[in-house]
Parts: structure tokens; C-alpha cells; sequence
């Protein structure tokens, strides 16, 4: 059985719909943070970073990374076409989706959210979140060069890349401005919340 340790709305929302999707074996176990923002000390052991998502593989191994555990579920289960077949193009393309979203999407969200914890001076803080915003607008209009007729980033085939891609979307501090701008981007949300599984699990995590 896998074991998700994750936080409500948090980067372990896309990693529990690619569970429940692959109809894998596995518990949520709540990760939460105190009051004050500290990391309970059972995480600690199992994660040093304290960060969701972590996912414990049935062999016991920990993993960490979002887009990993993605990945890896989606090969895991093949059946579920949620991944290309390794060595062809439509491989590459789905690849380049998920790692684009994690080093660059991924990593501008926190800053914009986080955006303390980028300085060790506080009066920092504000200017650092107004250059993520302005950085997250342009990774956004990047990502949506890749989306060619969609609704998924490989056409009319939803993949792993698009249940990640779709959780990242609605992190946009203006979810609702960002799905007027970028149209594809909304089609793409909007295809993969229709998804009966995915909509459950994002139910449960209070997306929109």
C-alpha cells in the first residue's frame, strides 16, 4: 500500500488524484503544521524538509518531489495510459510539461506565497512576491505555448502532466483573471476536473 503524507490544497493534491486515478492501494496521512508553522517532529524523521508531498512506496520506500511520484505512479500502472511510452515523442513532450511545471511553476508559486521565506530580512518579503507574480504570469503563458488544439497538454489524451498542470493552475493568485487570459489553460482544468475520480479528490482538498 502507498502512504501519502500530505496537507490539505497543498502540492499533495495532484499525487493522491493520480493514486485514486491509477486505482492504487493507499492512505492519506495528515502532515499538519502547528499554529506557529512548526513541522511535527514523526515528519521530520520520515522527511528532514518537512515538506508535502512525501509518498512511502509499498516496498517502504520514502520518495520525494511531486512531479516524481507523478511520474512514477503513472508507469506504475500502465493500464491507465496516464504516460506515453518511454522513447517516443509524445514521451519527450509530456515530460518536458510535468519538469517545466516543477522547476519553474512550482518554484515561483512558493516564492509567491512564501515570499518570507526568500530573504532574511523581512522588509524584503513584499518585492519578492510582486516579481513571482509578474514571473508566474510569464511561466503560465509559456506552459500554454506547449498546449497545441488541447484540451491536455498531448492532445485529446489526459496524461499525468495535465492532472499536475491542473493543480498548479489554480495556485494563479487570480484564478479566475489567469482562466480569461489563457483560455487553454482554463479548457485544461476544466477537462481534467471533469474527470469523476480527480473532481472527489479535489472535493476533498477544497480546489475550485
Amino acid at each position: 500500500m502507498f502512504k501519502l503524507y500530505a496537507r490539505t490544497g497543498a502540492g499533495s493534491v495532484a499525487v493522491e488524484a493520480m493514486l485514486a486515478l491509477c486505482g492504487a492501494p493507499y492512505e492519506v496521512v495528515a502532515a499538519n503544521k502547528s499554529a506557529d508553522g512548526v513541522v511535527p517532529d514523526w515528519f521530520l524523521k520520515i522527511n528532514p524538509r518537512g515538506e508535502v508531498p512525501t509518498l512511502q512506496l509499498p516496498d517502504g520506500t520514502v520518495l520525494t518531489e511531486s512531479a516524481a511520484m507523478v511520474m512514477h505512479l503513472a508507469d506504475c500502472y500502465p493500464a491507465t495510459a496516464l504516460a506515453p511510452a518511454p522513447g517516443t515523442t509524445a514521451r519527450a513532450i509530456y515530460m518536458r510539461a510535468i519538469l517545466y511545471m516543477a522547476s519553474n511553476t512550482y518554484a515561483t508559486d512558493l516564492r509567491m506565497y512564501y515570499a518570507d521565506r526568500f530573504s532574511t530580512d523581512p522588509a524584503h518579503a513584499p518585492c519578492i512576491k510582486a516579481k513571482a507574480i509578474i514571473d508566474l504570469n510569464r511561466d503560465f503563458d509559456v506552459f500554454n505555448g506547449f498546449l497545441g488544439q488541447g484540451p491536455f497538454v498531448l492532445g485529446s489524451t489526459m496524461s499525468a502532466a495535465d492532472v499536475y498542470a491542473a493543480m498548479l493552475i489554480t495556485w494563479s493568485e487570480d484564478f479566475e483573471g489567469l482562466s480569461k487570459r489563457l483560455p487553454k489553460l482554463r479548457a485544461l482544468y476544466d477537462a481534467v476536473s471533469a474527470n469523476p475520480t480527480v473532481r472527489k479528490v479535489w472535493d476533498r482538498n477544497d480546489m475550485p
